[in-house]
């Protein structure tokens, strides 16, 4: 077995990038059949090792699947649509499907929303993001999983720390900044930042994707002047779905 030292470390990238040109130039088509671990050995002369972590890498990015008993493919890719960033105010996400215009368009899909609130420790992140004090401070988590006629598009997840306010058996489908006036609190500002990572087990069992498979996490804050009031994570796949914004000129 071959040692991943750093002069095997050059070896390994060029089997990666190699490959990774064939997909992305279309050589290897999507649905094609990904040289096996031991024609990578054969073609490229590395050992098992790097070739392995070249299929594992490749894997991880998104751009091919292990098919149990018949080797790796490379993966079909719809083309994307676009989700619009048009609802500010609303709860769960601010994206929304956009329509596909023209004259000739198919109907609008069918949107639905579920959601679930219960009671949680937030993980670590989160309760520096709420600048929770006492780490075992329990706050409101609120899952949403957006589907347009009945296919999973979007999943978000809320996490509001307890500001005074009565219990609200409707919280989950008012705004935020709607909940957070109720109760005297001035939301002043929201902060969104974008990130893409792989799609974590549950993530992808709920969202209908292969474990690994890319997503974007935007990651949102809700703040009342310094103060963070809600945080939230949307997870949207990144091989169906564009992030569209609009800004008035």
């Amino acid at each position: 077995m071959t040692r991943m030292g750093a002069s095997n470390h050059a070896v390994y990238r060029r089997v990666l990038e190699d490959l990774r040109d064939q997909i992305r130039g279309g050589l290897l088509t999507p649905g094609a059949r990904v040289p096996s671990r031991n024609a990578i050995i054969a073609k490229y002369g590395v050992g098992e090792t790097a070739a392995k972590h070249a299929l594992q890498v490749l894997a991880a990015e998104g751009l091919i699947e292990a098919r149990a008993g018949s080797g790796s493919y490379v993966r079909k890719r719809p083309a994307p649509a676009h989700l619009e960033h048009d609802r500010p105010h609303f709860p769960g996400s601010p994206f929304g499907l956009a329509g596909t215009g023209g004259g000739q368009s198919p109907p609008s899909p069918r949107l639905t929303w579920e959601y679930q609130s219960d009671r949680v420790i937030p993980p670590g992140p989160v309760a520096r993001r709420l600048g929770l004090a006492d780490r075992d401070q329990l706050v409101t988590r609120t899952r949403y999983l957006m589907s347009a006629d009945g296919a999973p598009v979007q999943l978000a997840t809320s996490y509001e720390p307890d500001l005074g306010a009565p219990p609200a058996t409707d919280a989950a489908g008012r705004a935020v900044t709607d909940r957070m006036r109720a109760i005297g609190v001035t939301v002043d500002q929201v902060v969104e930042e974008i990130s893409v990572r792989p799609a974590l087990t549950a993530e992808a069992a709920m969202l209908g994707l292969t474990a690994g498979a890319p997503v974007l996490v935007i990651e949102r804050a809700h703040q009342a002047g310094p103060r963070t009031v809600e945080t939230s994570e949307v997870v949207i796949s990144a091989d169906r779905f564009r992030l569209r914004y609009r800004f008035p000129a």
